[in-house]
């Protein structure tokens, strides 16, 4: 296992080794967060265009797909989803359970404005306790500024097994739970026939709403 320096960079359609990149992502992804929760017509979404547009691309979501690479394989580490949302989508990033949040000063302000989600992010073995996860939230946060978020969100998973292992990373970036939410992605799981890594089945895990 190596515990070397790592690099962080977009998920890009035009570098060289695009193809084995995404491969490697999308499998980080499914080994994560189970086989369908993304698939790979989804994770392209998130793939910066392998052509530069000549004027800003104006089009709603503003989405990318942030890695951590090993600079010692060059292999995938650390993966991040993340997007501006307005305020339909916002709503909708809740699957059905905005209702229980709604109240929230913060969350009454995030919809109103862009915000930016925190989406999807998985590290392997390989990149755990190395920081890795905090670079790569801070370079997404970053990111998602510069395209217009005023604020952030993010649905910490809550592994039946290991806990809220991003709770503390997001607490340390300055963000704070507004609420944890049960069995969050079971209807979903069930709909889209995906199966949670940690329940072997439908999602059972619950979710911390964590806001900045």
């Amino acid at each position: 296992m190596s515990s070397g320096p790592t690099t962080i960079s977009v998920l890009d359609g035009a570098a060289a080794a695009s193809e084995l990149r995404i491969a490697q992502t999308l499998a980080l992804l499914h080994d994560g967060l189970g086989a369908g929760y993304i698939t790979r017509e989804a994770l392209l979404r998130f793939v910066a265009p392998a052509v530069t547009p000549s004027a800003p691309d104006e089009r709603e979501p503003f989405q990318r797909a942030l890695v951590a690479t090993d600079d010692a394989t060059d292999e995938v580490v650390a993966a991040l989803l993340v997007e501006v949302v307005a305020a339909g989508a916002f709503r909708a990033s809740f699957l059905g359970s905005y209702a229980l949040i709604r109240a929230d000063p913060a969350i009454q302000r995030l919809e109103r404005a862009p915000a930016g989600f925190i989406k999807s992010i998985v590290v392997a073995p390989a990149g755990r306790g190395r920081g890795v996860a905090r670079s790569l939230i801070a370079a997404g946060m970053q990111a998602l500024a510069d395209h217009g978020a005023q604020g952030y969100y993010s649905l910490a998973w809550v592994n039946q097994r290991a806990g809220c292992q991003l709770c503390g990373v997001l607490a340390a970036l300055g963000f704070r739970s507004a609420r944890r939410i049960e069995r969050f992605w079971y209807q979903d799981s069930v709909g889209r026939g995906y199966q949670c890594p940690a329940c072997a089945g439908p999602c059972e895990c619950a979710v911390e709403v964590m806001l900045r």
